[in-house]
């Protein structure tokens, strides 16, 4: 038995493979030696330490709360806001803006000077402005497209209704004449303001080709809210507009006066009006006054007179008429182009009351209303001795 064992190791030893060594690093030629691994790698580790359950290091999220709590902040911000808008605002704000630093940084709102519930404008070309509620009453001036009045009494009487003008004149004017809208003439919601110094102008629908929306007359004031090459677009009552040529009218600052110029430009403004209609206290192309043509002329040219002859007796400076020593004739170049010339009655030869006025276009020569009354006429009074002698005041408005 022990011989079969012997035998059986040794064919084992035989046929087993043989062992094989892993070598060195060192001893590996072309090699470096690696360095040596420092700590605990590889090393069994303690789960409890890696995972460990205890109280200090355990612990859960807690889930969300839900309803109230999530609607508190947005209701408090909402809150916020309505109190910012509603009571914060409208109690302090206007406080802040009366300090001048701050005033300055905000734009001032729009300043309306017809707020009045009295206030009315003229929507026809002129007005008559009448002594009583009738139209057989004596008519003692005109007021003109866009001008403003003011009611004294708002009870029609025969269609009219009491006003005054901005002058002062108390009359009765229709009530169909008149308008409550004040827009078209509030300066601050326009940039331009206009001022007619033609016999008249037309004011169209449209900048080209359109239809007529109004005529108006010399002396008449439109604001503007826009220019373009050679128009303007100007507002009109009730809410409508038109267009104007800018030929014929002067542009202003909204609340700049017109400028006054020399005497020959009035004098060309009066001599627009030859043979035109003479109408009693009319102050248009469509019939005129004396009085009514120089209140015109000068506004134009930068002069403010009163409508009425009584007034304009009292305006400008009083000129010294001369006398010739000898023959005792008027001395014709004493009376200036542009001087207001004042007449009595022609069977008055005592009186100082004025009839009738003249306006002195060039030395020796008025313009005046012809004798028959009808039309507004050139008159030499150079070589005239019986109107050389009606005349009983001279007012000087240029110099």
């Amino acid at each position: 038995m022990r011989h079969i064992r012997k035998f059986f190791r040794s064919i084992g030893r035989a046929v087993r493979p043989p062992k094989i060594r892993t070598p060195n690093p060192d001893e590996m030629p072309g090699t470096e030696p690696i360095a040596p691994i420092e700590g605990k790698f590889g090393a069994p580790q303690d789960v409890r330490e890696v995972w460990s359950l205890e109280d200090e290091d355990a612990s859960v999220a807690r889930a969300p709360k839900r309803g109230i709590s999530r609607m508190l902040l947005p209701a408090m911000i909402f809150v916020g806001l309505v109190i910012l808008l509603f009571w914060v605002l409208p109690n302090w704000l206007p406080k802040l803006i009366e300090t001048p630093e701050i005033a300055m940084l905000i734009s001032p709102q729009n300043e309306r000077i017809y707020s009045s519930s009295a206030d009315r404008m003229v929507i026809r070309y002129a007005t008559n402005l009448m002594e009583e509620p009738d139209v057989r009453s004596d008519r003692i001036a005109q007021a003109l497209f866009n001008e403003p009045v003011k009611l004294i009494s708002a009870t029609p009487l025969n269609g009219y209704v009491k006003i005054r003008t901005a002058d002062g004149i108390e009359a009765y004017v229709l009530e169909k004449d008149l308008s409550d809208q004040m827009d078209s003439i509030e300066p601050d919601l326009h940039q331009f303001k206009l001022i007619v110094s033609d016999v008249s102008k037309n004011v169209m629908s449209h900048a080209s080709n359109g239809t007529l929306e109004v005529e108006v007359m010399m002396n008449t004031v439109l604001y503007s809210d826009q220019k373009r090459d050679g128009v303007y677009h100007v507002a009109l009552p009730d809410g409508k507009d038109g267009w104007v040529s800018s030929s014929g009218v002067i542009e202003l600052d909204l609340y700049a006066p017109v400028e006054k110029v020399g005497v020959r430009y009035f004098v060309s403004s009066v001599l627009s009006f030859v043979n035109m209609t003479r109408l009693s206290g009319g102050m248009t192309k469509n019939g005129l006054s004396v009085p009514g043509l120089a209140y015109v002329s000068a506004s134009v040219n930068g002069v403010t007179l009163p409508r009425t002859m009584d007034g304009q007796m009292k305006a400008g400076e009083r000129a010294d008429i001369r006398y010739d020593e000898i023959t005792g004739n008027l001395i014709v170049e004493s009376i200036l182009p542009g001087d207001l010339v004042f007449l009595r009655h022609p069977l008055e030869s005592g009186s100082n009351i004025p009839y009738e006025m003249a306006i002195c276009t060039e030395t020796g020569t008025l313009l005046m209303v012809s004798k028959s009354k009808t039309t507004i006429r050139l008159v030499s009074f150079s070589e005239n001795i019986e109107l050389q002698e009606r005349i009983i005041a001279v007012r000087r408005i240029f110099e």
